[in-house]
């Protein structure tokens, strides 16, 4: 590990550890054991089912943005997801992203650059969904004031996002022909690459031109945002926490939105903090807020660590191998397959 590598994985422990005292500060432990001494396992496992819902309709979302793949199947989306939920659970950098793209790059032989502009669209998309859903709950509720600036950031980077890559996508063949103009004056070599990059890339969000299939992203996004919302929703009825139904949709959004701060791996600190931080606009006690975050942190970590590491052995990749990516080899990837779709 090079010294820049180590001192972020210093970095994301720090932070970590930073946001678990936070979480854990002023607590009454005898509490926390209170709570998971009365929680119930049924709707605790209920969650989880619906947990694991909402992912099979996060891999039908992403096989609709690759489309068309004819050899695809959304049994490989979600196979590639949960290996991405794997290795965010248990290695440093936040590689979830990287193995995910690169890999089903590599071994479905889309090409990384295509993968990785449905990625790019997918979280697009999911930060506009949130987006929404907070637009809704400020009718119903007070948002404390950090999340309505929290919101106001995520609507700006998803409106440019959004315009950034319909522009991408609607202009691609301009720009193609822009850089063939331009490779009259330098040498190929220094054009290709761009060339294949935008190809392939423009592959990746092409859905984007289809009005029936990219409203079919938006509604699938949402699905998988409702069962989401109902496992917490779930959840919380397990922790017997004395809340109006929106405030699993709240802390779902709450915790979502947190997942850009750095941290360990398997988001270890962050995501109990954000959760009773969601959970005190109701709950004041901070003991049954913070025995709700440690169980299903652990419930969201026993699914994407055991789920993960199947589709690791299905799909014979090993753990070292996820370690050593990159998308540097973008380009090397994506020129197979261009010259594979001529």
């Amino acid at each position: 590990m090079t010294r820049r590598g180590s001192m972020r994985v210093w970095l994301g422990i720090v932070i970590s550890m930073v946001f678990l005292l936070l979480a854990i500060g002023n607590v009454e432990w005898q509490d926390v054991l209170r709570a998971w001494r009365a929680a119930r396992i049924v709707p605790l496992v209920g969650g989880l089912a619906l947990l694991i819902v909402a992912w099979g309709i996060a891999a039908v979302r992403w096989r609709l943005i690759l489309a068309p793949a004819p050899h695809l199947r959304i049994r490989d989306t979600f196979a590639y997801i949960m290996i991405g939920f794997f290795a965010n659970s248990v290695l440093p950098f936040r590689l979830g992203e990287v193995a995910k793209v690169t890999l089903m790059g590599r071994q479905r032989n889309l090409g990384i650059s295509r993968t990785l502009g449905s990625v790019i669209l997918e979280r697009v998309m999911d930060l506009l969904s949130m987006v929404v859903i907070l637009l809704i709950l400020a009718m119903i509720m007070d948002i404390p004031p950090v999340i309505r600036a929290g919101m106001t950031t995520v609507s700006a980077s998803g409106i440019l996002f959004i315009v950034v890559l319909a522009l991408l996508s609607f202009q691609e063949e301009r720009l193609q022909r822009m850089i063939a103009v331009l490779s009259r004056f330098v040498p190929e070599s220094l054009t290709r690459r761009p060339a294949i990059l935008l190809h392939n890339f423009g592959r990746g969000i092409r859905v984007i031109r289809n009005p029936f299939n990219f409203l079919g992203v938006f509604m699938l996004t949402f699905a998988a945002r409702l069962f989401g919302g109902s496992a917490v929703l779930l959840w919380l009825y397990a922790f017997n926490l004395p809340v109006p139904w929106f405030a699993a949709f709240f802390v779902l959004v709450v915790v979502n939105l947190g997942s850009a701060i750095p941290s360990s791996p398997g988001y270890i600190g962050v995501y109990h903090y954000l959760a009773i931080l969601a959970l005190s606009v109701w709950i004041p006690d901070r003991g049954p807020a913070l025995a709700y975050a440690i169980g299903t942190h652990a419930l969201n970590m026993l699914a994407n660590v055991s789920l993960g590491a199947w589709f690791l052995g299905r799909e014979g990749i090993s753990l070292q191998a996820i370690r050593g990516l990159e998308l540097s080899e973008v380009g090397d990837q994506s020129s197979n397959t261009v010259q594979a779709s001529h």
